[in-house]
């Protein structure tokens, strides 16, 4: 009797295309500025004006974003050495340094502002999830989305803490 101690070959599968896990166009990572009003302090939100705008009742657009410009420093003069040891420094005359500015530039991964997660309750008519960024006061983002969200939600903040947002004024009557 001859076996055979190989292993039985897998069967041939198709190969198909991977699609990236990240699909920049998906994620639009626009800010949107609440102004101040009365005691409420000004927000900025970072995230898709479409999914904000699902849950708010005040139609929100993007912030309009300047385009990459050039900047101009002066550099005073100064003395630098040419080694270690070097005992005679070299002076070095004033000039002007250009740098770039681009509002767009991210610095690694890192997403700005505390993280928040909007979802429709179990009584809401629809459910939806929807996480975005804040830059400013917590207190200030509840504030608002109790005078305009469209539907009674969640809000999961950055500290793990669960708030319930009724309907605004406007949306209830």
């Amino acid at each position: 009797m001859d076996e055979s101690t190989s292993l039985p070959t897998p069967p041939k599968t198709p190969t198909m295309a991977i699609e990236p896990r990240f699909n920049a166009e998906l994620y639009n990572a626009s800010r949107i500025t609440i102004p101040a009003e009365g005691g409420r302090k000004k927000l900025v939100i970072i995230g898709d004006p479409r999914n904000w705008n699902f849950f708010c009742a005040t139609e929100a657009t993007a912030d309009d974003v300047a385009g990459k410009s050039n900047g101009q420093k002066s550099v005073k003069g100064h003395q630098r050495r040419r080694g270690p040891s070097d005992t005679t420094p070299v002076n070095v005359a004033q000039s002007t340094a250009e740098y770039l500015i681009d509002p767009t530039l991210k610095s690694g991964n890192a997403l700005p502002g505390k993280g928040f997660i909007l979802k429709t309750t179990p009584g809401a008519d629809t459910q939806e999830k929807r996480a975005f960024q804040y830059v400013g006061r917590s207190l200030d983002l509840i504030e608002y989305l109790d005078e305009n969200v469209n539907y009674e939600c969640y809000i999961y903040l950055e500290n793990g803490a669960r708030h319930t947002i009724k309907l605004g004024d406007a949306q209830a009557g």
